[in-house]
């Protein structure tokens, strides 16, 4: 029985080997920790497994698990957002959560979803895939969700499921 084993590289004008290019990050942080304010104030604060920041492609990874707790004006906690990964645009602190995404709110709100992106300048969550939202007495489905960070004020697309609250329809 016999192997044959071969290797590629490429050969710059002089003839000398040329690595590939790699895409390795510019920083990396394991169980990090980062916080995000706005004038000041503190906003959020970012817990993972693993963070890489990517400068010249403007963005941070982040993997092996998300938790993101929102504040109010005041610094009390607001909400948990928590996710399997997700990315951080530097430009704008947008963020994308990706797979198994929880947000909790303290009025005992919970939403579920399998992508979610938070809209840092608006203050908003949105979702363009399908959600679940659950109360004390309300399961609701839908097809997008927009909502605040603490899941009081929320517009949800073809809504469908259970509730117990009383909803006003005018003309």
């Amino acid at each position: 029985m016999g192997f044959i084993l071969g290797s590629c590289t490429e050969l710059d004008d002089g003839g000398d080997q040329v690595a590939e290019e790699k895409d390795y990050p510019d920083q990396e942080s394991w169980h990090a920790r980062m916080l995000f304010t706005k004038e000041g104030k503190r906003r959020a604060v970012l817990e993972a497994g693993y963070i890489a920041k990517f400068t010249d492609k403007q963005y941070t990874l982040i993997r092996e698990g998300l938790r993101l707790e929102f504040y109010d004006d005041d610094g009390n906690p607001k909400s948990v957002l928590t996710s399997n990964e997700g990315k951080v645009f530097d430009a704008t602190q947008d963020m994308l959560a990706i797979g198994d995404v929880v947000v909790v709110s303290k009025n005992g709100s919970t939403l579920y979803s399998a992508e979610l992106n938070w809209k840092n300048k608006e203050e908003r969550i949105i979702s363009n895939v399908p959600v679940k939202i659950t109360t004390e007495t309300d399961t609701i489905y839908g097809d997008t969700f927009i909502s605040d960070p603490d899941l009081v004020n929320y517009e949800i697309t073809n809504t469908r499921g259970s509730s117990q609250k009383k909803i006003s329809i005018d003309d």
